[in-house]
């Protein structure tokens, strides 16, 4: 069975509510400095991380998914790799950048290593670091998948389904349906009771190691106006 810990603290913070939409293929690129919410592919979860340790292997901070769409726990603020060329507030991100991807909450990063995770077997995922600072370990290559004949871009696109690849290890960021937390696998009082672990794959498993953008603060790429998109106002 799995317990965890509980952080000593709870950062608390404010998103600003300028929510900015780009309306086409060509300008609907994600940018840097953008806060966003990550939809998995296969679960229709959120990626979601909290102040609550790992109960086993490394004992850092945990990432999971969740449901709940209102929870700014999901919320994830990308910039440059570290140890990568520093990048401006709306500079798009192109297909094969390595990223950074900080948890606004805890202002920690997702980051892998070579611990186990507990559920799936897969390398464990947590986050890690503090202000946003951190290591390699941390750094996540964008793998953007087919859009259209119709349509040909460089880059992330807002609701296009991409996979991360972790750079030092070469894994995949995944999670199932069968990697779910319950009272047998994790106890009574489990704190993450219905939500499923975040591992990293040797390898990509489809709609399991799929994610694309839905919810966030969308910086517009430079030298772009956009007018408030009300679909991105509830966060």
């Amino acid at each position: 069975m799995i317990s965890f810990t509980f952080s000593s603290s709870i950062v608390f913070y404010t998103i600003l509510s300028i929510i900015l939409s780009l309306s086409n293929a060509e300008t609907d690129a994600v940018t840097c400095g953008s806060a966003v919410k990550l939809q998995h592919k296969e679960t229709g979860m959120l990626l979601h991380s909290h102040p609550i340790g790992w109960g086993s292997g490394s004992g850092q901070q945990s990432v999971t998914t969740q449901t709940l769409l209102n929870d700014q726990n999901d919320l994830w603020l990308i910039s440059n790799g570290i140890g990568e060329p520093f990048c401006d507030a709306g500079t798009p991100i192109e297909c094969g950048s390595k990223i950074r991807l900080t948890h606004v909450g805890t202002q920690k990063n997702l980051h892998s290593h070579l611990f186990k995770a507990a559920l799936s077997g897969y390398q464990e995922v947590s986050c890690f670091g503090e202000s946003g600072n951190g290591d390699t370990g941390d750094n996540w290559i964008v793998e953007c998948g087919f859009v259209s004949k119709e349509v040909s871009t460089n880059n992330w696109n807002r609701d296009a389904v991409v996979s991360f690849k972790h750079v030092d290890t070469n894994k995949y960021l995944y999670t199932s349906k069968s990697v779910k937390f319950t009272t047998q696998n994790c106890g009574q009082q489990c704190p993450i009771m219905g939500q499923t672990e975040i591992s990293a794959s040797n390898k990509k498993e489809g709609a399991k190691t799929q994610w694309f953008t839905t919810q966030g603060v969308f910086f517009p790429p430079k030298g772009e106006t956009r007018d408030i998109d009300e679909y991105d106002e509830e966060l």
